[in-house]
């Protein structure tokens, strides 16, 4: 059964032959605002517009439970240097309004067997609404 997922590659997911998920997802909603500083009186807070919300996952990808590490963590490698933007749905609900940005990614190998398969990884990704 789905969970949820970040564009068409990216597909959180629990079934009988796979799971893959996220642990863990922050989110950061935040406004604009700007402070004018007329002389002798306190400051005039004024409300520029919405900010743009952040995301946070943290994954754990495991070749034991279905899925090949190696090729997840590509896939949001290429996402994160070529500059996509992809809607992030968890529960058949985008989270947001508009699309999020790939900022950044950081990876922890875990395991690692004979000639190098990569077995379980965690990793952290970062995004950004892209307006």
């Amino acid at each position: 059964m789905a969970i949820g997922t970040l564009g068409r590659k990216i597909v959180f997911e629990v079934s009988d032959d796979r799971v893959f998920t996220f642990s863990e997802m922050t989110r950061e909603i935040t406004s604009r605002w700007a402070n004018h500083e007329p002389q002798g009186v306190k400051p005039k807070p004024e409300f520029l517009g919405a900010g743009l919300q952040t995301a946070s996952l943290t994954i754990t990808i495991s070749a034991t439970l279905g899925v090949r590490p190696r090729d997840v963590l590509e896939a949001i490698e290429n996402m994160v240097e070529n500059g996509t933007a992809e809607t992030l749905v968890i529960g058949n609900r985008p989270v947001g309004n508009n699309p999020f940005r790939l900022t950044g990614s950081s990876e922890t190998w875990g395991v690692v067997y004979n000639r190098g398969e990569l077995a379980r990884a965690s990793m952290t990704i970062n995004l950004e609404e892209y307006t």
